[in-house]
């Protein structure tokens, strides 16, 4: 009937281009348009706990509801869920999204479909993930009343996958493809082997195939690609490196520069994965500012005329900034290391070396060929120009950027001796690395005439007074403000100042109690868990917290020291936005992360009771099964 009505329309119109657009307005309405199910929601949280048992793995799954799509859910009243017509939809939507979207691997043999033992709506708001025996007594537990009031855009679904396996203890992987439930989807999984504690890994959209245990092989070549393409994905490193290779053709000079490079920023790399960087905001935009700053010298000494006895020193400086940059990109992976974090970093600082093999090996063969056609100086200017010009950009934005960050003196007390000695201490490796890779440039590489003593000593001394400068400032974490341009939320009102002067209260001795005396309840570390799930997930994971990252930072300190800094730093927009009590609970939860053990008395936040609690891990590593 549709064309019937078209040719008739179209008869008298001769040109071809009326035709074309006529028939197409005809086709758009007359084919029915296709609903979607509801609107792609925006931030999407998807909580799972992964536990072995004998021949059985189980997978417990939380996922909001609004992010089955596809699948239309009965409302009654206002945009409440009808529970009563919801339940027969929930195991499809469960099959559609979460069972397609979960591929599960067992010694790197990929494991048959699950079995979808239940699905449940639950209330956002019941906590039940919070624990892995909590989690699965909901989702197999009662159902909720029929009658229960839940506006469906907040209800969540609980769904429990069993996969048959062969032993609870080998080495099990995940693929998970959640990506799609979201503008941007959050994952946050709690493995818990079959040999006792746990492991939290976070992520965001889809980070293909993750080992839950990884062994050596498996975490070392994981790292070793991420060090790769990292270097390959970094183009203001890669720009420095340019910069730095580009006037010297013979292979004596480049053996120089890249061993300087190489050395000092696999110095602060290692340094600053393992904790021992500053902790304040303000750090990484100055570290960023640096380095472009840092590609402008460069290029400006290219054009200059660069000399090789104070180009590798240069090198060697600004190495330790790019290391902190490299680093930057590691502390959130050192999650997927499992228990070979030694292996991790040695990996990636492998890949980090290959991948600057590989574009010198590229770059320095293109060089040579084009400034061989052109006049070599001219060349070099011309292209060093264009280098300073877009590294000055941006050093331009990264200032500005950093401007922003209010940096305040730290306070002087014993939380900046401890973090002055460790700073010192790493000065002194860089200082002993900085004069071995002297004397051995000397005798092999540089001539001996043109070193002279008095210079070298002179740069050797900035090099290490702009050491101090980046490292120093670390114990500054607990004076860490927030942007000026980010206004901090005020949850809880400061309390007012007493208008006599008050006596100081005697404050109890240092260490005279331990973490491992269970200063914490469990429900404090529970409850701790959330906040840090819900709230400073995405910018900081458990695996910064945990580990060898957290006994070489906090082993003998109080935990006044801890809460201070979870304070000043959590969550990483707006520090200091929680209420006292959400601190103390992800203090708690840290512990237990830590194996410290619960007990029956309640943290506190009062800062004298906080400072008579040391910091001890030992005998929770020394019993750990």
């Amino acid at each position: 009937m549709i064309v019937s009505v078209a040719r008739v329309v179209m008869r008298p119109l001769r040109p071809m281009w009326t035709r074309i657009v006529l028939v197409a307005a005809v086709l758009v309405v007359a084919m029915p348009s296709v609903p979607s199910a509801h609107e792609l929601p925006r931030d999407v949280m998807v909580r799972a706990f992964v536990k072995p048992e004998r021949q059985t793995l189980r997978v417990l799954v939380r996922v909001p509801l609004e992010a089955m799509r596809d699948v239309d859910f009965a409302t009654r009243g206002p945009g409440y869920l009808d529970l009563a017509k919801a339940d027969a939809l929930l195991g499809d939507a469960a099959r559609l999204w979460i069972v397609d979207g979960l591929r599960v691997f067992e010694d790197g043999i990929r494991l048959a479909a699950p079995r979808l033992v239940a699905t449940r709506a639950s209330s956002p708001t019941d906590g039940a993930f919070g624990a892995y025996g909590s989690a699965l007594a909901t989702v197999t537990g009662a159902r909720l009343p029929l009658d229960t009031d839940l506006p469906w855009k907040q209800v969540m679904l609980d769904a429990l996958l069993e996969y048959q396996i062969t032993s609870d203890s080998a080495s099990f992987a995940i693929e998970p493809a959640f990506a799609t439930l979201g503008v941007r989807t959050t994952s946050v999984i709690r493995y818990l082997p079959a040999q006792g504690g746990e492991r939290t890994i976070t992520f965001d959209g889809d980070p293909g195939r993750v080992s839950l245990d990884p062994a050596f092989f498996d975490a070392a070549w994981r790292f070793l690609r991420l060090g790769f393409t990292h270097i390959l994905d970094g183009t203001d490193h890669l720009l420095f490196l340019l910069c730095l290779v580009v006037p010297f053709r013979s292979f004596r000079p480049l053996v120089a520069l890249v061993t300087s490079f190489t050395i000092a920023h696999s110095i602060t790399l290692v340094a600053s994965a393992l904790g021992h960087a500053p902790d304040a905001l303000w750090f990484p935009p100055l570290v960023e500012a640096i380095i472009a700053i840092s590609i402008v010298y460069m290029a400006c000494e290219n054009m200059l005329g660069a000399q090789l006895q104070r180009r590798w020193l240069f090198a060697f400086g600004f190495g330790l900034v790019h290391g902190f940059g490299f680093s930057f990109a590691l502390r959130d992976s050192l999650q997927f290391a499992g228990g070979q974090l030694a292996a991790s970093l040695l990996a990636f600082n492998v890949g980090v070396e290959l991948g600057q093999l590989a574009v010198i090996a590229v770059a320095v063969p293109v060089l040579a060929f084009v400034l061989k056609r052109v006049p070599e100086r001219a060349g070099i200017i011309l292209l060093s120009a264009f280098v300073a010009h877009t590294a000055w950009h941006w050093t331009t934005v990264r200032v500005s950027t950093l401007r922003a960050y209010h940096l305040e003196l730290p306070a002087m007390d014993a939380l900046f001796l401890a973090s002055a000695m460790r700073g010192a201490m790493l000065l002194i490796m860089i200082g002993a690395a900085g004069w071995a890779l002297h004397v051995l440039l000397r005798r092999f590489v540089t001539r001996p005439a043109v070193t002279r003593p008095a210079v070298t000593t002179a740069l050797c001394t900035l090099m290490l007074a702009g050491g101090a400068a980046l490292l120093l400032p670390s114990a500054a974490s607990a004076q860490t403000k927030t942007p000026a341009k980010i206004p901090a939320k005020t949850s809880v009102p400061a309390k007012p100042q007493p208008s006599k002067p008050q006596p100081a209260k005697p404050q109890p001795p240092k260490s005279t109690r331990t973490t491992m005396a269970g200063i914490y309840t469990a429900d404090q570390a529970t409850q701790g868990r959330e906040v840090f799930t819900g709230t400073c997930t995405g910018c900081h994971t458990p695996a910064s917290h945990t580990g060898v990252v957290f006994t070489s930072k906090w082993l003998g300190r109080s935990v006044d020291d801890l809460f201070s800094y979870i304070r000043n730093t959590m969550p990483k927009i707006a520090p200091g936005s929680l209420s006292e009590d959400e601190y103390v609970w992800v203090t708690a939860y840290i512990l237990k992360l830590n194996g410290m053990p619960a007990g029956s008395t309640e943290l506190s936040a009062e800062p004298a009771l906080m400072r008579g609690v040391r910091i001890d891990t030992l005998r929770a590593r020394a019993t750990k099964p």
